[in-house]
């Protein structure tokens, strides 16, 4: 691994890196050398391909992972928490929980996190904004803050994506303000490579099912025609390229955005 790390991606579970940020990445916006670390590891989840055994899961999402680091020249590491199942929340406990200190595993998420990070010259981190309320995506909303605050390091914070695509941008605003009211956002043209980014992360095949597909797509097309009137969006032309766009695999030339939310003093304050 390279020693000399400047940029720490913050990934709540495998596959969340290349959802939200695999535009971004494709774009070369951050500062390498780039590590990307997954937080949750240990998991019984994998919708797409019927595995039983929760080591074998595990392993198998582990291997993603590194096939999508490798695909990208980016480092890679990755903690050995268990998911909310195996810690042993509900399907609806997951998204309930509003506090991320009540979580027992919070304290030892954080003193690994930290001694990660302090252990490279890394000046920026990448952190999920914890959109769609996932109880782990707001425990390292909340710890990436509280380290970036106290050590003095940059933070921005990437839309989580599919749970982004549920959420009005209203809504993914009032989530910006909590975390932060000085949060801004950049918008990045993911337009250029949008198809190699699917394709990416296809290297998820235990998670990436076609709804999120869609879901995805939805979000960086939304961004890109949020300022376009109904008259333009509805117009014919228009509209079937989004369609066509949206639910199969052809490339048509319409604007497609990630975002970022940061702060313009640098810090999380």
């Amino acid at each position: 691994m390279d020693n000399e790390i400047k940029t720490i991606l913050v990934s709540p579970h495998s596959d969340d890196i290349a959802y939200s940020l695999g535009g971004t990445l494709l774009q070369n916006f951050f500062n390498r050398p780039i590590l990307m670390v997954t937080v949750f590891t240990k998991s019984n989840y994998s919708p797409c391909i019927k595995i039983s055994d929760s080591e074998i899961i595990s392993k198998v999402r582990h291997l993603e992972d590194v096939g999508f680091a490798d695909k990208l020249e980016i480092d890679f590491q990755s903690f050995n928490f268990n998911e909310p199942p195996l810690r042993g929340y509900t399907r609806m406990d997951i998204f309930a929980n509003n506090n991320p200190t009540s979580d027992p595993i919070y304290t030892e998420v954080h003193n690994t996190l930290l001694k990660l990070i302090k252990s490279y010259p890394c000046n920026l981190i990448v952190s999920p904004m914890g959109l769609g309320n996932h109880i782990d995506h707001i425990i390292l909303c909340h710890i990436c803050s509280r380290i970036a605050k106290e050590n003095n390091i940059r933070i921005v914070f990437y839309e989580d994506l599919q749970y982004a695509s549920m959420l009005s941008l209203k809504q993914i605003k009032v989530r910006a303000n909590s975390i932060n009211p000085n949060l801004k956002y950049s918008k990045i043209n993911v337009s250029p490579i949008f198809n190699d980014k699917i394709e990416n992360m296809k290297f998820y095949k235990t998670q990436a099912r076609r709804t999120f597909f869609t879901m995805i797509k939805s979000h960086a097309l939304r961004l890109g025609i949020e300022n376009k009137s109904l008259k333009e969006i509805l117009g014919p032309d228009n509209l079937y390229k989004y369609l066509l766009f949206l639910f199969t695999n052809k490339r048509v030339n319409i604007p497609l955005y990630e975002r970022i939310w940061y702060c313009e003093n640098g810090g999380t304050k």
